[in-house]
């Protein structure tokens, strides 16, 4: 995995790097100009020494060399000393070019600096030659030397130290008030998301500021409205779903007076209306119960958990009219406390999803105490199915939520030709 860096980190690299740069290349400058003004300083002592022997003495000869004032003159090179010769491969060929070599090498300082000049004066050409070496170098040129290589290094470590100070100082202003930025937006609840935000020093970091306390702002109105939304909704359908509760009541009372001339249909419809109006109560009751804040329970019975789970089955079994399904139930005995009303809607919704979505394959329901498997296989993957039929997905999500807040065992895992859901109906599972 690639490791992330941050962006103060970032920034003050950027910044060092950039200043080291410019520190680095100023200083090789310097000291590029400090040598060619040591260079000009000798060749204008060579020159010199030229102009001042041939005023007074009007001609070298051909194949003379003299030696005056620390430089070697000739007419021609081949006259000048043979180990300025071997130092250097060719003479200079203009008037006024300077050639140099020394024998220093990686950082370390030269014994000896070799210097060759060609001068037109006086209407004749003289190469110049000069070696400057440790001893022969004057003491006022040592000092200089040394004074102006230690200034040039004082400077530029004083203005590396600057660099990496100010960069400091600057990061520390700026992230600063990020740290505290980060710290106020984690610190951010629905109780204090009203208070006014702190001042963070700059402008952008307070327009910031606004920007996330407005957009969780209207988050939370959002969640607000929907809260309330849910508990009136909830609320409100519990008058209707008492009435039709207790029409199909009296309804039953009825069917069971008239039961010699009653038609078979008319039984099965009833039975139909009784079944959708028990899941609207039960799938209001736990809207409530998930709507509040607190952390009231839901009542807790015993609970048979075969028995339940081949009870649901059965109530959902019309879902698989004219499909090609197999469908296998294995169930053993098994009791446990838990909420039968939770139990019902979460078992309900599962089951419902997975006789839904299989058209043509298996079914698989499977429980072992607390413990239940529903795993649908579809054959035919290509099988398209219009989403009016299959639902908005609530009663999924609402599964997810009910069993998260009472503490169940719950794993949804999707394949390519189906869904593999594992469920467990005991807070105290052990899996």
């Amino acid at each position: 995995m690639k490791a992330k860096i941050s962006l103060k980190r970032l920034i003050t690299l950027s910044f060092l790097i950039f200043g080291g740069a410019i520190v680095l290349g100023y200083s090789i400058l310097s000291a590029h100009l400090f040598f060619r003004g040591m260079d000009n300083i000798v060749t204008g002592g060579m020159e010199n020494s030229a102009l001042t022997y041939l005023a007074n003495h009007k001609s070298i000869a051909d194949d003379e060399l003299v030696n005056f004032r620390g430089s070697q003159l000739s007419r021609k090179w081949q006259a000048q000393p043979p180990e300025i010769r071997n130092i250097f491969n060719q003479p200079p060929r203009h008037s006024g070019e300077l050639v140099k070599r020394d024998d220093s090498h990686w950082l370390q300082r030269p014994d000896k600096v070799y210097f060759a000049l060609k001068v037109d004066l006086a209407d004749q050409s003289v190469y110049i030659s000069r070696i400057l070496s440790r001893e022969n170098v004057s003491s006022l040129m040592k000092r200089n030397l040394a004074e102006s290589m230690r200034l040039l290094l004082i400077v530029s470590a004083l203005i590396a130290i600057s660099l990496m100070l100010i960069t400091w100082i600057l990061m520390r202003f700026i992230s600063a008030p990020v740290a505290r930025l980060n710290k106020w937006t984690q610190s951010l609840t629905p109780e204090n998301l009203s208070y006014p935000a702190p001042d963070f020093m700059y402008p952008e970091l307070n327009e910031m500021a606004k920007l996330i306390q407005n957009s969780l702002s209207s988050v939370q109105r959002s969640l607000d409205r929907e809260h309330r939304f849910l508990r009136y909704t909830s609320h409100e359908l519990r008058t209707p779903i008492s009435v039709i509760r207790n029409n199909i009541e009296l309804q039953y009372k009825v069917l069971q007076q008239a039961s010699s001339t009653l038609n078979p249909m008319h039984k099965d419809i009833v039975d139909r209306i009784n079944r959708a109006s028990l899941t609207m109560q039960h799938l209001t009751e736990t809207l409530l119960w998930l709507s509040r804040e607190d952390n009231e329970k839901l009542p807790e019975s015993v609970i048979e958990v075969d028995k339940l789970v081949q009870e649901i089955t059965e109530e959902m079994r019309y879902l698989l009219r004219d499909k090609t399904v197999e469908l296998i139930i294995e169930t053993h005995p098994y009791q446990c406390s838990s909420s039968v009303v939770a139990a019902k809607i979460v078992l309900g919704n599962l089951i419902r999803n997975a006789f839904q979505h299989t058209w043509e394959g298996r079914i698989i329901i499977s429980q072992s105490h607390s413990r239940i498997s529903i795993v649908n296989h579809q054959f035919d993957v290509d099988i398209e199915v219009a989403p009016e039929e299959l639902g908005f997905g609530l009663g999924l999500q609402l599964t997810a939520q009910l069993t998260e807040k009472l503490g169940w065992s719950y794993q949804n895992i999707t394949r390519d030709n189906g869904h593999d859901v594992i469920l467990d109906i005991s807070p105290d599972h052990d899996g």
